[in-house]
């Protein structure tokens, strides 16, 4: 997937007004809404109805992604293992953790987007089709690790044509 031209400039000036933002979206079948996070502070969203603290986050595509302070451990692949990454959510407003109490037998499904700061509605790259592994919270924190196990699930011979390495395919 090629970046934009605004993109593309952001990333070969030496300073910029655009900032990437990566949001992501955790889905569920016993969830009745999927979590949507962003990693920027993008527009005002609304009060907190308790704190009246102001609420920040990003609008991407008619979707309101929620700002969390996150960090992230880019994927590995060791030891012959589906890569693997994780990461680690501030649970200061208690978002996450009530959603991840109602998960069962199934994992929730999760899709990484990075969009631009100036054109959020533009993808310039996405991660589809990823599984959260392990989830772990306490007052503080979300740790979360997410698995890409589509070579698991995919028929053989590799490469057939299906959504998760030809996604514009499907409609």
């Amino acid at each position: 997937m090629p970046l934009s031209p605004r993109t593309l400039n952001a990333v070969m000036r030496q300073e910029s007004e655009d900032t990437d933002i990566v949001l992501i979206t955790m889905t569920h079948p016993s969830w009745t809404e999927p979590i949507r996070l962003s990693t920027h502070e993008t527009v005002y969203i609304k009060d907190d109805e308790e704190t009246k603290a102001p609420i920040y986050g990003t609008i991407s595509r008619g979707n309101t992604f929620w700002f969390c302070p996150l960090q992230a451990t880019v994927p590995n692949s060791a030891n012959e293992q589906a890569p693997e990454g994780k990461f680690i959510i501030s649970n200061v407003t208690r978002m996450v953790a009530p959603y991840l109490k109602l998960v069962d037998k199934e994992y929730p499904r999760i899709l990484i987007e990075i969009v631009n700061s100036g054109t959020p509605d533009v993808v310039e790259m996405a991660f589809s089709d990823l599984a959260l592994n392990t989830a772990t919270w306490d007052a503080n924190q979300v740790e979360v690790t997410v698995k890409s196990d589509i070579a698991a699930s995919e028929p053989a011979p590799w490469l057939r044509f299906s959504v998760a390495y030809f996604p514009n395919l499907v409609q």
